[in-house]
């Protein structure tokens, strides 16, 4: 049985290590495109005043 856990290490080491990183990718990805919204808004609020104002 610990023949067989120790030959499993590695691989589950390597799948825990690339499951890490897949949610930071990931999460750092929904945040940059949250971002991105939340400027595209700002621009359009910006618009909208200025046309207000005229």
């Amino acid at each position: 049985m610990t023949e067989n856990l120790t030959q499993f290490l590695p691989i589950l080491f390597i799948v825990l290590v690339a499951f890490v990183i897949f949610i930071v990718y990931f999460l750092s990805g929904h945040f940059n495109r949250t971002k991105r919204i939340e400027e595209k808004l700002d621009e359009a609020l910006k618009e909208i005043a200025e046309k207000k104002e005229k």
